[in-house]
């Protein structure tokens, strides 16, 4: 057991990121839980009643308990790490805002204990699925839902039969595979919502090769939700929402992807809300996030210079910039015109 210190916190834990690990503390996740605090300084409101499922070393809601002003109570669950938990809140006791309660329970059995909460974290080992349904009942309409999944190889299209067992969608290995798991996950939220009668609204999002990261708000059932499949070409970068007998650019065949939500996958006022307060990283971050379009899936300059065979040519020519990726940029424009104006580009 080492000691650590991030953010307001010093804590104990492990730094190891395996099963047989005592307490889940993945340092790399700075920046993850970063955003998080900045975000419910944001957005938060007073005497948030809370629950992170996964509490690990506790670390995500000790912050959180530190560093905002909005709970007045947050439940830290964690079947096995309770005791350092709660040696990690007698750690911090003066730092700490809102009253914090520790359970050791099964995360599917915790929700019996209080009647509703206005922040959920569900951040488990792989997916997030099998916690939803209760989650989902249980945040306050107007609440918050914020949810991990770690089963990046299902989502980002290396495991098809686990993609579709868990989340009902065909995920495929493409350049802007990221943005594909992320919809998806998404999506599966939403149809899960659905069952209690309400939806989802995506206020951010988090994304990296080893994880996935959605903040949402839970609301009432909206049948407006876009979710639907796109269509990718089979050889080349051409993709859209609509459903073409064949690539209008190559004449290949063109494959099915999803379905998957459609629609906004972040609130653009928060984000410039955030950005206002926010620094280093973090404003970088929200800096690219602030600016993106809504438009479904992104390109990457190499991939153009590949295609044409020429010099690569920076995105901020002709598109508005991912935080997806370092070299992608999203734009409405149809491939065939893309390509056109990225070979006049000086």
């Amino acid at each position: 057991m080492e000691k650590f210190t991030e953010g307001a916190i010093t804590f104990f834990a492990e730094n190891k990121q395996t099963r047989d690990a005592k307490v889940f503390f993945n340092p790399s996740r700075k920046f993850d839980r970063d955003l998080n605090i900045l975000f419910i300084n944001v957005i938060g409101k007073r005497k948030m009643e809370g629950i992170d499922l996964f509490g690990g070393s506790g670390v995500r809601s000790l912050r959180l308990a530190a560093e905002t002003d909005y709970f007045s109570s947050i439940t830290v669950n964690d079947i096995k790490t309770s005791a350092i938990i709660r040696k990690n809140i007698a750690l911090n006791k003066k730092k700490l805002k809102a009253r914090i309660d520790v359970l050791s329970m099964n995360a599917q059995d915790i929700y019996n204990l209080q009647n509703g909460y206005d922040y959920v974290d569900i951040d488990p080992f792989g997916s997030p699925v099998k916690y939803m349904v209760q989650a989902l009942q249980k945040v306050r309409f107007g609440g918050l839902l914020a949810i991990t999944a770690t089963d990046s190889a299902a989502l980002y299209g290396k495991a098809k039969k686990a993609c579709m067992l868990k989340y009902g969608a065909v995920s495929l290995k493409t350049r802007y595979f990221n943005e594909i798991g992320l919809r998806i996950l998404i999506k599966r939220t939403e149809e899960i919502a659905n069952l209690s009668d309400r939806s989802i609204e995506p206020l951010l999002f988090d994304v990296r090769k080893h994880y996935l990261r959605v903040y949402l708000r839970v609301t009432a059932a909206d049948i407006s939700r876009r979710i639907g499949p796109i269509y990718q070409c089979t050889k080349c970068m051409n993709r859209g929402t609509e459903c073409p007998v064949k690539c209008d650019v190559c004449g290949a065949t063109m494959k099915q992807v999803g379905p998957m939500w459609l629609g906004k996958l972040f609130d653009r006022n928060l984000v410039k809300r955030m950005y206002d307060i926010s620094d280093g990283q973090l404003k970088e971050y929200l800096e690219v996030m602030k600016d993106e379009t809504d438009s479904v899936g992104y390109y990457t300059t190499d991939q153009m210079a590949s295609f044409l065979k020429e010099k690569e040519k920076k995105c901020g020519l002709i598109g508005c910039r991912t935080v997806l990726d370092d070299k992608g940029f999203r734009t409405d424009m149809p491939l065939k015109d893309l390509l056109k104006e990225y070979k006049n580009l000086q």
